[in-house]
């Protein structure tokens, strides 16, 4: 298995300066070659956690996912990216959603149209001019895509991200891009032979997702029923999106995304416990034991 094609992502919201300092600092040393961060609508600026994490370290890249398209003008989001590929030697790496739209209603923002918004906005990105240091490439952009109309307008930029899904979807979306484009994956994972325990954790993950309209109707077009996505998701859907199990099993399961067509995997190690305020917990074994080194 390949260095670096393995990232690891890290729910930092509830992390402070020195505690996400030190965990970015060890998946460098334990060979990741990514570490990803997320934004929640009203959470911390990722961009400034983004710049923070880059000074913590010298080899590693930074991912953001995603970054939300209804805070930010195209220009500013575009020249943020550019900014810190600037500062950091390339090591930063942009995708970009459209979010849900509960959470972008919720707190005064309007979620309308999001494929032809964003459509508009890429094209804006695009020609976004920039007064800063030349540079040596501009920054990689992606778009968190899973259904064929936003996996199409992904093509229009460096690739796609996607999560919540199977080798199967991986493999969708390879075929849906072409060779010319990159596919990052994030997969969740969890090094838990227990199977009560494990499907629990992602249970009470899962659950949460699949009242959201954009995943539900992912894990539909896989094949998944109603009875999956009713009361509290099925054994067969969290075992289908959950890696859980011995150490070789979690291995495998990585191989098989890329072997599906991912370019690069980025795994979520979760924790076998409840949630902090919504966030997931970093399991530190399962952290470990997948580490490239």
């Amino acid at each position: 298995m390949e260095a670096d094609k393995i990232g690891v992502v890290c729910p930092v919201e509830n992390l402070s300066a020195a505690e996400a300092a030190a965990t970015i600092r060890k998946a460098q040393r334990l060979g990741y070659a990514s570490f990803w961060i997320g934004e929640l609508v009203v959470g911390r600026d990722p961009f400034a956690m983004a710049a923070f994490l880059l000074s913590q370290t010298e080899r590693i890249k930074v991912g953001l996912s995603v970054a939300i398209i209804w805070k930010r003008q195209p220009a500013t989001m575009m020249n943020a990216a550019r900014t810190l590929a600037g500062l950091f030697d390339n090591r930063f790496v942009l995708t970009m959603g459209a979010s849900h739209r509960p959470f972008i209603n919720r707190y005064g923002m309007h979620y309308d149209k999001p494929y032809r918004y964003m459509c508009e906005y890429v094209e804006k990105m695009k020609a976004a001019p920039f007064l800063g240091p030349r540079l040596a490439q501009e920054p990689p952009v992606l778009l968190a895509a899973l259904m064929p109309k936003m996996l199409r307008l992904a093509g229009q930029t460096d690739g796609a991200i996607v999560t919540n899904g199977t080798p199967e979807l991986t493999a969708r979306v390879r075929a849906a891009l072409g060779p010319g484009k990159k596919v990052y994956v994030i997969q969740k994972m969890l090094l838990e032979t227990d199977a009560q325990r494990a499907r629990a954790a992602g249970r009470s993950m899962f659950s949460f997702y699949m009242r959201l309209p954009n995943y539900a109707n992912s894990v539909r077009s896989l094949g998944f029923s109603e009875a999956d996505l009713s009361g509290g998701v099925s054994d067969r859907l969290v075992d289908a999106l959950l890696a859980w199990g011995t150490e070789d099993q979690l291995r495998a399961a990585l191989d098989a995304q890329l072997k599906a067509g991912a370019d690069h995997v980025c795994i979520l190690p979760l924790a076998a416990g409840a949630p902090a305020a919504g966030v997931p917990l970093l399991d530190q074994r399962t952290f470990e034991a997948l580490a490239p080194r």
